[in-house]
């Protein structure tokens, strides 16, 4: 079933100066891990912050609809469910924490599942000393620890989907070495779509149902990495494979 569909988004600044999304076409199915691969610049982030409700408020939709399990929904009702329908985990995980509220209340305050405990959650997610973490301020964490426990968060929430942008920038080596198996982990434990968000195609290789080429502000290609590594069609999609080799 599709989850999330996404048909001919423009998204511009708001005095029309310079238009950053063109035309976007996605789907995203309901317990699938999408990826959604470009360079920096290429607009990856404002359409997951738009998709999320979190679209800057220097820029605005010019055109486009937008379908929830195939209803058609406005983008002011997808800015109303964040949390319960889209979770939006941004690459600077401390700034997204509280800075003056210790790590335990944080998630208390936005568990809806009942069945798991903070530091249950925690400990899924392979942080040592969860003790001490529980009861700290996010300034007294390092980014691999507040990025976790941001991805801690969304486990709480229980959204129907969860958006990583750039999950890699600041986590640990450990967690990059089990990265793979922890998301499918959460996706299949928890029964949520996953985007990753990454200009790194050999990250998803193993875990993506489905990928999505972007480049320039629009998305130019979409397959398995199957597909897009052994038949690439557009001359970025080329590029980037060709790196692989």
């Amino acid at each position: 079933m599709c989850l999330l569909e996404v048909k001919d988004l423009d998204v511009s600044l708001r005095n029309k100066s310079r238009s950053i999304l063109k035309n976007i076409r996605m789907k995203i199915e309901a317990y699938n891990i999408i990826a959604l691969i470009g360079e920096s610049g290429a607009g990856k982030t404002i359409l997951s912050r738009t998709i999320s409700g979190l679209l800057p408020e220097n820029m605005a939709i010019d055109s486009g609809s937008l379908f929830f399990k195939k209803h058609s929904v406005s983008y002011r009702w997808i800015k109303n469910q964040r949390g319960k329908l889209v979770f939006y985990a941004p690459q600077n995980a401390t700034a997204s924490l509280n800075p003056v509220i210790k790590i335990k209340n944080q998630l208390k305050e936005v568990c809806r599942n009942d069945s798991k405990e903070p530091i249950d959650i925690l400990n899924s997610l392979s942080l040592l000393d969860t003790h001490r973490i529980l009861n700290a301020y996010p300034f007294q964490l390092s980014g691999g620890e507040n990025q976790r426990c941001l991805l801690a968060m969304a486990i709480a929430l229980a959204p129907q989907l969860l958006i990583l942008d750039e999950p890699m920038t600041s986590v640990d080596s450990h967690f990059k070495e089990n990265f793979a198996h922890k998301i499918q982990q959460i996706q299949s434990e928890y029964g949520m779509a996953i985007l990753i968000v990454t200009h790194n195609l050999t990250l998803i290789k193993d875990l993506a149902d489905f990928v999505y080429i972007m480049h320039k502000g629009r998305i130019v290609e979409g397959g398995t990495f199957i597909d897009l590594v052994t038949q690439p069609k557009h001359h970025y999609t080329k590029e980037i494979v060709s790196y692989l080799s």
